[in-house]
């Protein structure tokens, strides 16, 4: 199985498409990385409130925690595999993540709340129109000002 995966990696890695553009694969990195994460948040979110009761009555709760738990596996494999960071301000790093993720936070919220209560979605749909709209919003933090790409970039080519 292992050897598939590497296999399968290696014929990716030779698209030329991909060395010329390096940007897409940064892309694709985090596209792969935010919708695992995305799914871990959804999976833990239709689990708790389906299989919990409370949480059912409580869902933008079990939205917050869900999201919390997916949002630290996805800052560690972004700061070391997507935007392949190595600098040594984690921790300023994570704060300005946190931030970042504190206002998709509260867009997911808006989105869900307005989906399920005025539009009359299933929140689960409505959990899933917030992600996307989360996940185009934060990436672009993400890489502009968490991670600094732009400017380490500048600073490579200077």
């Amino acid at each position: 199985m292992l050897k598939l995966y590497y296999s399968t990696l290696n014929t990716i890695r030779q698209f030329p498409f991909l060395k010329k553009y390096p940007a897409v694969k940064e892309l694709l990195r985090y596209s792969l990385v935010g919708n695992l994460s995305n799914m871990l948040d959804l999976g833990l979110y239709i689990y708790l409130t389906r299989a919990f009761f409370f949480w059912q009555e409580h869902y933008l709760t079990v939205n917050i925690f869900t999201m919390l738990i997916a949002s630290i596996a996805r800052f560690v494999f972004h700061k070391h595999w997507t935007f392949r960071d190595n600098s040594k301000n984690i921790h300023r790093q994570y704060v300005k993540f946190i931030l970042v993720m504190i206002l998709g936070l509260i867009i997911s919220e808006l989105v869900l709340f307005i989906t399920v209560e005025y539009i009359g979605c299933h929140d689960i749909i409505g959990k899933i129109i917030g992600m996307i709209i989360c996940t185009l919003i934060v990436y672009y933090l993400t890489k502009k000002w968490v991670f600094n790409k732009e400017e380490l970039n500048n600073k490579i080519n200077n």
